[in-house]
Order: C-alpha cells, then structure tokens, then sequence
C-alpha cells in the first residue's frame, strides 16, 4: 500500500489472512472463542469468516454454519460474518492443499493494533508508505538460510 492523502485505506491497519484446516472435519470452539478475545480486545477486526469443505471426491464449496458438523450452536455467533469475499479462484486454491473430508475456515482480518501507533508517527510528520504480509515458512526459510552451515 502506498500513502497518500486521499488513500481510503490510510483508515484501516493491514490486512492479513489465516486459513486452519480441521482434517477430521471436527471443529473445536476454543480457537474461536480466543478469535473472539481478540476481537472484542480490539487487537483485530473481522472482514471474513468462510467456512469450506472437501468432500471425498474432491468437491470444495462454502458451507453455512448449519452446515457444520456438531454443535453449530457453539459457532452461531459467526454466522453472517461472511463477507463473500471468497471466489471461485480462490476456492480452487485453497482447496488444492485440503485434504479429504476436511473443513477449513478463512480469517480475514484487520489488524487494529496498529492503528495507533501509525497515528503517533504521523503526528511527527512520517507517513506509511507500505505494509504486507509474510507467510511464516518463508520467514524461517529466510532465517534458517542466514545461518552457518
């Protein structure tokens, strides 16, 4: 993202993704219930919540809360936080790394953390001129190639 003074998205704080792969199709609740921590402690805010699945022949597709297997009731509280954001491309992509009989949920999610501290710099005359993500294996892929061998 590049600054400037009638960017839009000066308002808002990076932008990141997570995607968790539950193998057995079985979701706990405790990682949501920690999401919503964080959320309500005003760490991040919540763009997308998708939920997808693979079927046994390779079928993926969105599924709805009550879609889910077990206690939807234990999840209901992210039912409608779909924004749609997920398209097709994105469904094949993703699909590509489940595993059968599989559900996933996708997190997009703002990071409000930083919102502050971008402020108090701007308040000194800088200006944000980037931000981005980085996969976590390409950071110790990157680090373990620093290293003597």
């Amino acid at each position: 993202m590049v600054d400037s003074p009638d960017n839009a998205a000066d308002d808002l704080g990076p932008i990141d993704f997570i995607v968790v792969e539950f193998p057995d199709g079985v979701i706990g609740t405790e990682g949501f219930d920690e999401l919503l921590a964080l959320v309500d402690r005003g760490v991040i805010g919540i763009i997308d919540v998708e939920f997808i699945a693979k079927d046994s022949g390779g079928t993926v597709r969105k599924v709805g809360i009550a879609e889910l297997p077990g206690d939807g009731n234990a999840l209901s509280v992210w039912d409608g936080s779909s924004s749609g954001l997920l398209d097709q491309d994105d469904l094949a992509e993703l699909g590509a790394s489940l595993t059968s009989e599989s559900i996933a949920v996708v997190v997009v999610f703002e990071n409000l953390w930083i919102l502050g501290l971008v402020d108090r710099w701007r308040h000194q005359g800088a200006r944000l001129i980037a931000d981005g993500g980085l996969s976590a294996a390409d950071v110790v892929a990157a680090l373990d190639a620093t290293e003597p061998a």
